[in-house]
């Protein structure tokens, strides 16, 4: 189906082509979210969909939801990337982890999508303590093998999360050494002798190596081989840095940077990691 936009530009083309007659449906101009979390009811009708919340102590409220079904084989507490969110995108995001027979729970982040929070100053340091109590209360309601997922932006929170807790398992989608590597690896190359990028010493505190320089549980990085945001060579750089005995690396064919859950080669491999945790 085509988008708004594509339409315009298809008309666009038929105009300047000197075509006379097109067919047009009125398809193209109803507007579709795939990524709505109420498409999984259509989707996957073995599972119930709830809406959870948990209220921090400091009067912030994260909220998000949480798709499962009793004889589900684990469960995936995910951290979404930077600027996405559950009404926009939790169909697409929970879709892959149904097909492979898992409960799914992710959270908007603070203040964002539908979590809200009081004014105040909110950094790294907060941000850490609520991916901490947002783990520790998810783990003492939840039965079974509880894996921990990151993707983008999230890999850096689910990592942070690691150097505080033993998980049963960690999974980084699309990840990155450390945020100046992750910035620099955002200016062109062409640019590159003309601009450089300054962060914070906040900023300049994530790194995915140092956060996970200790963590010896089971271990998966994803990284697809077409993703120019956070590029493979990054990814396994920090794959190299683990020490952990079980540690897997999977490079997903012409995957880019949002995608590579939705191919096979992913879910393989993800079932087969889920197998070597499991012992």
């Amino acid at each position: 189906m085509k988008t708004r936009a594509q339409l315009i530009t298809f008309l666009s083309v038929i105009f300047l082509a000197g075509c006379s007659t097109m067919n047009v449906t009125s398809n193209q101009f109803i507007p579709r979210d795939s990524g709505n979390p109420a498409r999984l009811k259509k989707l996957a009708p073995a599972y119930q969909i709830e809406n959870i919340e948990f209220k921090h102590p400091s009067g912030a409220i994260s909220r998000g939801i949480f798709v499962h079904k009793p004889d589900a084989q684990f469960t995936v507490l995910y951290f979404m990337g930077s600027g996405v969110r559950i009404d926009a995108n939790g169909a697409m995001i929970a879709k892959p982890f149904i097909e492979m027979n898992a409960n799914f729970i992710s959270y908007d982040y603070h203040d964002f999508g539908r979590s809200e929070a009081p004014a105040a100053a909110f950094g790294l340091k907060e941000l850490a303590a609520e991916t901490l109590s947002l783990y520790d209360h998810i783990r003492a309601t939840t039965k079974g093998m509880l894996v921990v997922q990151g993707h983008s932006y999230g890999s850096f929170v689910a990592a942070k999360l690691a150097s505080q807790r033993n998980l049963d398992a960690l999974v980084l989608e699309g990840t990155g050494t450390s945020a100046q590597a992750y910035v620099d690896d955002q200016i062109p190359w062409f640019a590159k002798p003309f601009v450089s990028a300054k962060l914070d010493q906040e900023l300049l505190s994530i790194n995915n190596g140092a956060a996970l320089r200790t963590y010896q549980g089971p271990v998966l990085i994803i990284s697809g081989t077409n993703d120019v945001q956070t590029p493979i060579g990054r990814s396994r750089q920090l794959f190299d840095s683990l020490t952990s005995q079980h540690k897997r690396f999977e490079a997903i064919n012409e995957a880019g940077h949002m995608n590579a859950m939705t191919k096979p080669q992913t879910l393989v491999s993800y079932r087969a990691f889920i197998e070597e945790a499991r012992h």
